[in-house]
């Protein structure tokens, strides 16, 4: 029988916690008992709590560096507070495009190896097809049907536009199949057929994937991957 146990630490019960605490903290102020004002000086270890359920949440996932990115700062301004270290926040704001810039790094890579396993089968490396095709909006919209029996994969990108990817009539070369986004102040559609799953490996900074794909109702799922970066803009996956 399959072990349907779930851990009750989900973001919601986290947050009603600390609804409560703060609740009862100031029921404490309005009736003379204790001086709210001490503890809420210490807001940011709300970030520390936070990022704890991301880290524990979602292992191996863009959310879980999201989620020590929001512990390191919680702590520091902790320590800030605590008179053990002098630090601000926005003296440190360039480290924010250092980690977009690693992200990027870490796609390109991701994507040569892809091109370089494609070489290794057959598949074609420079070519763009409905096999593995490349798109890009600038200030400007893209909308394409694919229609490959041997669909691999592909690369979007968003800049200040959108793109309209079908993939309904498309069917997976393999297991699975990569799709590779970059989103700047843009967004991206993709639909999908009945019976694929969608696993999201992409990294939101300021932004979203909605994925709406009905899970496939028997036997084994042919899969798409989304990775890359959404940086102020949205990536809507649905049947």
């Amino acid at each position: 029988m399959e072990n349907t146990k779930r851990s009750f630490l989900s973001t919601q019960f986290v947050l009603g916690l600390l609804i409560i605490a703060v609740g009862v903290l100031f029921m404490l102020d309005n009736l003379g008992l204790f001086y709210a004002g001490d503890l809420l000086r210490y807001w940011p270890a709300l970030l520390v709590v936070w990022g704890l359920t991301k880290v524990t949440q979602a292992p191996g996932t863009p959310g879980q560096v999201f989620g020590w990115i929001l512990i390191a700062v919680g702590s520091l301004m902790v320590l800030d507070r605590m008179n053990v270290i002098d630090f601000r926040v926005w003296d440190w704001w360039p480290v924010i495009l250092i980690i977009i810039g690693l992200n990027f790094l870490r796609s390109s890579v991701n994507r040569t190896r892809r091109v370089e396993a494609r070489i290794e089968t057959g598949a074609g490396a420079g070519e763009e097809t409905d096999a593995y095709f490349r798109n890009v909006a600038l200030l400007s919209g893209v909308k394409r049907s694919i229609t490959s029996r041997e669909f691999r994969g592909g690369e979007l990108t968003a800049v200040m536009g959108g793109c309209e990817i079908d993939l309904r009539e498309a069917e997976i070369a393999g297991d699975e199949a990569v799709l590779d986004v970059f989103v700047l102040w843009g967004g991206i559609e993709v639909r999908v057929p009945m019976g694929w799953t969608v696993t999201v490996k992409a990294l939101p900074i300021m932004g979203g994937v909605d994925e709406k794909v009905y899970p496939p109702k028997e036997g084994p799922a042919k899969r798409l991957v989304l990775t890359g970066n959404i940086v102020m803009g949205g990536v809507e996956i649905k049947n």
